[in-house]
């Protein structure tokens, strides 16, 4: 598999707090990495490095050769999609939700697909109906959002996709559902930080942090 991410972090820092120390890490097409660790070990802090979410680190994060601070921040990260625990959903509409995105100029200049073909068919994947689209986003539950967010995210067609514990809320139901959407349809590359029961047999490999540094292990090796 090609490689997709190069993270060469000499210091991954909050504040004057130093969370993590020489990571050197490689991400191939496709890969399944599940980081672990304790509370404040820096697992969110990392993940949000990899699309210019977080920025406090000294070193160079490459994304297909290329620095990710040469990329447009709207272009990289419809490219490189961050999935959030409580996800913020703008507008009026669930459309309009989908919508926004869509309406930059980098993100245009991709030439996406018909997006409403792709909608309809991940409504229909992640179990909502399609009157959901002229819903409120404020009437909908914490595990509709979710599944909206990841919609929204995955329209963008991203060749990364990063989850940051975007179960651990939900019903057991719910839960299966978005990870047979993801792992059995979705073909990029997923990183994410996750306790879900329902998510360890996905993985391929395994980022754990610990006293300031991280280790790479093929998960079952």
């Amino acid at each position: 598999m090609p490689e997709i991410l190069n993270i060469d972090i000499n210091r991954l820092y909050y504040g004057s707090k130093t969370l993590l120390e020489n990571a050197r890490l490689k991400v191939n097409s496709g890969e399944r990495i599940l980081i672990v660790g304790a509370t404040g070990t820096g697992k969110s802090s990392l993940l949000n490095t990899l699309n210019l979410m977080n920025q406090s680190y000294d070193g160079s994060i490459f994304f297909h050769g290329k620095k990710l601070q040469d990329y447009r921040p709207e272009h990289l990260r419809s490219r490189i999609c961050m999935v959030m625990q409580e996800p913020f959903l703008e507008g009026n509409t669930v459309q309009d939700a989908l919508d926004a995105p869509l309406q930059y100029h980098s993100i245009k200049q991709r030439q996406l697909p018909n997006s409403y073909e792709d909608i309809a068919q991940l409504m229909h994947a992640f179990q909502l109906p399609d009157s959901y689209l002229q819903q409120s986003p404020d009437k909908l539950s914490g595990g509709e959002k979710q599944r909206i967010a990841l919609i929204r995210a995955l329209q963008l067609k991203p060749e990364v996709l990063l989850l940051d514990e975007i179960s651990s809320a939900l019903d057991q139901s719910t839960s299966g559902i978005i990870s047979d959407c993801i792992f059995n349809n979705y073909q990029g590359t997923v990183i994410a930080i996750s306790h879900d029961p329902l998510w360890q047999d996905r993985w391929q490999r395994i980022w754990k942090l610990e006293q300031g540094r991280i280790t790479s292990s093929v998960k079952g090796a």
